[in-house]
């Protein structure tokens, strides 16, 4: 297993996706979700302070999530941490990575807390990069089983942050996110 490198999350990821949602080999839901800012040592996941998240599209369970994630140094690792408007809260840190067939594949583990009074529980993850607009992530545990999301790229991190910038002058309105799901 390779070690992580923070260039490999932030040159990556940055963007809209548009995912599909599999829980135990049956289709469950379709989402869009944001990642802007990836190339600063911090960087918000979802939708920022200031702009309307569209109905129905929040990252998970369609929660207004209030995230930050970034590199730790100290142990080599890209974490994302969450909070949700319901007392619940996470962490995922991916640990390592390897190359399989050409693919970057990316492993870690995810502790989470859907609301303030479930218990906690914990996943396996693993995230295969197919190439440069496409990956699938994996979260797996005994309680959850198995769930697949295969995303594609919709916008790129320069597109997605112009979008933002526009949005929060007035100038397009953030109204139909779902002309680009169709595709």
């Amino acid at each position: 297993m390779a070690q992580l490198e923070a260039q490999l999350f932030r040159d990556y990821f940055g963007g809209s996706w548009h995912g599909k949602i599999i829980k135990n080999g049956e289709f469950q839901r379709e989402i869009v979700f944001n990642w802007p800012g990836i190339n600063n040592m911090h960087t918000a996941l979802g939708i920022p302070p200031g702009i309307v998240a569209p109905e129905n599209m929040g990252i998970l369970d369609d929660t207004l999530q209030a995230s930050v994630a970034g590199w730790r140094g100290d142990i080599k690792r890209w974490c994302c941490m969450w909070h949700n408007e319901f007392g619940g809260y996470g962490e995922l840190q991916w640990t390592s990575s390897s190359k399989i067939d050409n693919k970057t594949v990316l492993y870690g583990f995810v502790h989470e807390c859907k609301q303030e009074s479930d218990d906690c529980t914990e996943h396996i993850v693993q995230c295969e990069i197919k190439d440069q607009n496409n990956f699938k992530y994996t979260i797996q545990s005994f309680r959850k089983g198995k769930v697949e999301i295969e995303v594609k790229r919709i916008r790129t991190s320069k597109e997605l942050k112009k979008l933002m910038e526009d949005q929060t002058k007035g100038i397009k309105p953030y109204s139909n996110i779902n002309e680009f799901t169709n595709t």
